[in-house]
């Protein structure tokens, strides 16, 4: 029953996958697995079982107690009969999927069991055949079975069930797999993925909501990003394992959480791709950006700076959170705006310039008629982002001398930030900086650029090549995936340049 219950988990789980599609169901039993298929949104269900009366006419009574007549057939199929096989293998003009749960009972069944399979696979090659599986005796093995019909099995995950091993795996035919990368640029809202070939082709590609392990736990968003993969692969007809999977997701700072995902979507989902590299998105950017390293400065609500290796090796400055620094960030800047104005009216500080118009887009902009106001969106009703925002009304107003010097001030902190970070480049990259800079706070980029120039004259940084960050980074953690797998994706270079800044 657990079987039953974890085949079931895992249809639920990837219900896109299997929507519209046609399936066939080895040993139905009751029909649980197939009937379930038919709720989930499969096109074609063919529920098949030994062609014994009591059997078929007990399927047939599930499939009518459930309405899925029009979905749900009943078939005989005796896996020791060629001439019933073929004749179900015959009538079918499409198959995509063949599922099971606890097929793999006896091991006097396995060998007509596999060339039952292996008839399907014979005339349908890019079938998936999903299988639920309760171990019974470690010492049982279909390999060699399968090696023979050129068939490979795969494990997805393996549970530990009342005392009982229970596994999900799946089946394919060896040949149909080839070096695919994916890469994926994940977001706290949005995400994207690409399939590349080895040629750097993209050959499909898909969208989704967000996949930051931070916000949703890395159990839930890794599932999602499994069940994402095998939708997204489906649809672009492209068949999994994939030689390589990466990931450049935002949030994904911490070594240990990152090699926790990796290891759970390895565990529970052993289907996806035979290697998986996790990274930060900023790292995906750089990687997406420059094909031999570089480094990203990110200034949004947030602020963070980031060195790629050609070698793959990456360090970071910042990017610890508003609490610790997000120097130069949107926040930042709001924030020492919003300081000003009260350390002048407390009589900590006299400004160089007047604040006149800094306060009056802060009541403006945060609907208050006192700067006190402000109290209670800074504690009782605090949002990182809403705080952050002012400094798209500030930045507006680029001439006035107190914001001005503001935004000065945020270019030259993220200008040390650069420093510090580009120090780890190797003496051969030296000479030539590329930095491709990400983050609403660059739309200022005139005047942020007086402060940055401050921060690197007088360093060993002789020129910056400043780029745009590309559309698809994405592209960027499929290249680094590759590395691991010693393959060299050619590089579409599709990032804007748009200065140059020398010092000597």
């Amino acid at each position: 029953m657990q079987n039953v219950l974890r085949s079931g988990n895992f249809l639920c789980a990837n219900e896109k996958v299997f929507r519209n599609s046609v399936c066939l169901e080895l040993g139905s039993g009751t029909g649980v697995v197939g009937l379930a298929l038919g709720k989930l949104g499969a096109r074609r269900v063919i529920l098949t079982d030994y062609p014994k009366e009591e059997i078929l006419t007990l399927l047939r009574e599930n499939v009518e107690k459930n309405h899925l007549e029009s979905k749900c057939e009943v078939r005989g199929l005796d896996w020791q009969s060629a001439e019933g096989i073929a004749a179900v293998v015959d009538s079918l003009v499409e198959l995509d999927f063949l599922i099971a749960s606890d097929v793999f009972y006896d091991v006097c069944t396995f060998h007509p069991l596999v060339t039952t399979i292996a008839a399907f696979f014979d005339k349908f090659p890019k079938l998936r055949f999903y299988f639920g599986y309760a171990e019974r005796d470690d010492n049982w093995s279909i390999e060699d079975l399968l090696a023979v019909n050129n068939l490979q099995a795969c494990l997805i995950h393996s549970r530990e069930d009342s005392g009982s091993t229970v596994q999900i795996g799946v089946i394919y035919r060896d040949r149909m797999t080839g070096s695919i990368f994916c890469g994926i640029e994940g977001g706290a809202t949005e995400s994207h993925l690409v399939f590349v070939n080895t040629a750097g082709q993209t050959i499909g590609n898909s969208s989704t909501g967000g996949t930051n392990y931070n916000l949703d736990g890395i159990e839930k968003t890794a599932n999602n990003v499994a069940a994402w993969i095998r939708d997204a692969a489906k649809k672009s007809d492209i068949q999994l394992p994939l030689k390589g999977l990466g990931l450049g997701l935002s949030g994904a700072e911490g070594a240990r959480d990152n090699a926790r995902f990796v290891e759970y979507l390895k565990t529970h989902h052993g289907d996806i791709a035979e290697h998986v590299f996790l990274t930060s998105d900023s790292v995906a950017t750089v990687a997406a950006a420059f094909e031999n390293g570089g480094v990203v400065l990110i200034s949004g609500t947030g602020s963070s700076c980031r060195v790629l290796l050609n070698d793959g090796r990456v360090f970071g400055v910042g990017g610890w959170g508003h609490v610790i620094g997000d120097g130069g960030s949107a926040f930042w800047i709001a924030i020492r705006a919003i300081r000003l104005i009260f350390d002048e009216d407390d009589g900590m500080e006299t400004p160089h310039e007047s604040t006149a118009l800094i306060r009056e887009l802060m009541l403006q902009h945060f609907k208050i008629e006192d700067k006190v106001d402000i109290l209670e969106h800074l504690y009782n009703k605090f949002q990182k982002s809403h705080i952050a925002s002012f400094t798209k009304v500030l930045a507006e107003h680029p001439k006035d001398p107190a914001i001005h010097r503001l935004l000065f001030d945020a270019g030259e902190i993220l200008g040390r930030q650069f420093v510090v970070a580009a120090s780890h480049l190797p003496s051969e990259s030296r000479g030539e900086v590329n930095l491709v800079v990400v983050g609403s706070v660059f739309k200022s980029w005139e005047v942020l650029k007086e402060g940055f120039a401050r921060a690197i004259q007088g360093s060993w940084i002789p020129r910056v090549h400043l780029y745009r960050p590309p559309k698809s980074k994405a592209f960027g953690a499929a290249a680094l995936v590759a590395i691991k797998c010693d393959v060299s994706l050619p590089h579409p270079k599709n990032a804007e340049h748009f200065e140059t800044l020398e010092f000597y």
